[in-house]
C-alpha cells in the first residue's frame, strides 16, 4: 500500500484535477484507490454536516464508499478558528487526521492525500504541509501553475519549483507543471526541465493551458454574482471560456469581440450598442451591470441566439472582479472536462514513470 500528498504552490493550480485524473487512471488500471483531504479552508454543509465540496466530489466520482465528511477530518470554519486563536480548543487536530489516515488507507493500493489550496494553508492551526507529510512520512507530488513575468518566460514556474524543493526536500517526489501556453512548450522540454533535473527536481508531466478546463458555467456566475436573469436560465450549464468588458466603443472593442469565443461580456446596461455588437459573436453571457435593463430588442435577439443576459446592480468594475475570483478554477462538474483533462493526462503525464517512483 502507497500514498501521495498533492501539494500546489498557489490557488487555482488544478490540484483537485490532478487527484481526481490520476484516481481514475488507478483504477483503470484495477488497483483500489482512496482519498482524503487532511485540511480543508472551503467549508459547507450537507446533511447537518461540515464537509468539503471538492472532497465529496471526488469521492462520488472515484465511487468510494466512505461518508463524505470523513474524507476531510478538519474543516476550518471561523468557530474552530477561533477556538485555536482563543486557547479554547479541546479537539486534537493532528490526532484527528491520523486516524482518518490510518482508515482511509487501509485495503487500498493507493492513497491520495490532497493538500490545502497553498503551501502556506494551514499553519495557523498547526495543520501545514510541512507538519503533515512528515508526521504521516508521505512522498509529495507538487502542482506548479503557469505564470511569467513579461519578459522572462517561466522563470516564476522555475522559482516555484525551486521554492517547493527547498521546503520540502527529499519529501518532494516530483513537480507537474500546469497551464502552459503552447508557445512555451519548446522550452519546458528544451531547457527547464534538463535544468531542474540537475536541480534534483523530477518534473512528471508539462500540462497545457486549456480555456475549457478553466471556464466556469453560467450557473456558477449568477451565483456568485446574485443575478437576475432575463434571459437564459436554462442555460446554466453553458460554459464561459473568456471574459472581457465592453466600456469603450464599438469600434474599439469589435475586434476584440470577434477573437474571442464562447465568452461573458461586462458592460452597462445602457450600452445597447457593445450588447448587440457581442450578440454578433461568440458570446455565451451578457453580464449588464449598474441594475439598467437593456432594450427589448436586445432581449428577443439574445432570446434567438441562445445567450444568457444577467442584470447585477454592481458596477462593472465590481462584477468582473467577484467572477475573477472563481474563474481559473479547475471544476470539473460539467460534463466534458473530466474525459478533456484525462485525455489531457494521457497525453502529457509521464504516468509509468509516476507508478515506479511510488513503487506500485
Amino acid at each position: 500500500m502507497k500514498s501521495l500528498y498533492i501539494t500546489s504552490i498557489s490557488t487555482f493550480s488544478g490540484k483537485t484535477a490532478l487527484c481526481l485524473g490520476l484516481g481514475l487512471r488507478v483504477q483503470a488500471a484495477g488497483k483500489r484507490v482512496g482519498y482524503l483531504k487532511p485540511v480543508s479552508a472551503q467549508p459547507t454543509t450537507a446533511g447537518g454536516r461540515v464537509l468539503d465540496e471538492d472532497a465529496d466530489f471526488v469521492r462520488r466520482t472515484l465511487g468510494l464508499a466512505a461518508a463524505p465528511w470523513m474524507l476531510s477530518p478538519v474543516v476550518i470554519t471561523p468557530a474552530l478558528l477561533g477556538e485555536v486563536m482563543s486557547g479554547t480548543l479541546k479537539r486534537d487536530l493532528l490526532a484527528e487526521v491520523e486516524e482518518a489516515y490510518r482508515q482511509a488507507f487501509e485495503d487500498t493500493d493507493l492513497l491520495i492525500l490532497e493538500g490545502g489550496a497553498t503551501m502556506r494553508e494551514g499553519y495557523a492551526v498547526g495543520l501545514n504541509t510541512l507538519t503533515l507529510v512528515e508526521q504521516l512520512d508521505v512522498p509529495v507530488l507538487s502542482v506548479v501553475n503557469y505564470k511569467a513575468y513579461p519578459t522572462l518566460a517561466g522563470m516564476c514556474v522555475l522559482d516555484d519549483v525551486l521554492g517547493a524543493k527547498r521546503r520540502l526536500d527529499d519529501r518532494l517526489l516530483g513537480v507537474v507543471i500546469n497551464g502552459v501556453p503552447r508557445d512555451q512548450a519548446a522550452f519546458f522540454q528544451e531547457q527547464a526541465i534538463p535544468f531542474l533535473a540537475q536541480q534534483g527536481v523530477r518534473v512528471y508531466g508539462v500540462l497545457p493551458f486549456d480555456h475549457y478546463l478553466r471556464a466556469i458555467s453560467v450557473g456558477e456566475m449568477i451565483d456568485v454574482l446574485a443575478a437576475e436573469v432575463l434571459t437564459g436560465e436554462h442555460l446554466r450549464e453553458r460554459l464561459v471560456e473568456q471574459m472581457t468588458v465592453g466600456a469603450m466603443s464599438v469600434d474599439a472593442v469589435a475586434p476584440r469581440f470577434r477573437r474571442q469565443s464562447n465568452k461573458a461580456v461586462f458592460t452597462g446596461g445602457d450600452r445597447t450598442d457593445i450588447q448587440a455588437a457581442a450578440l454578433e459573436t461568440s458570446t455565451t453571457c451578457l453580464v449588464l451591470t449598474g441594475n439598467m435593463r437593456p432594450a427589448q430588442t436586445i432581449i428577443k435577439r439574445a432570446e434567438e441566439l441562445g445567450v444568457a443576459v444577467l442584470l447585477v446592480p454592481d458596477s462593472t468594475l465590481e462584477a468582473v472582479e467577484k467572477v475573477e475570483g472563481i474563474f481559473g478554477k479547475t471544476s470539473l462538474g460539467q460534463p466534458g472536462k473530466l474525459s478533456r483533462f484525462q485525455a489531457i493526462l494521457s497525453e502529457h503525464l509521464d504516468y509509468a514513470q509516476l507508478v515506479e517512483d511510488l513503487g506500485l
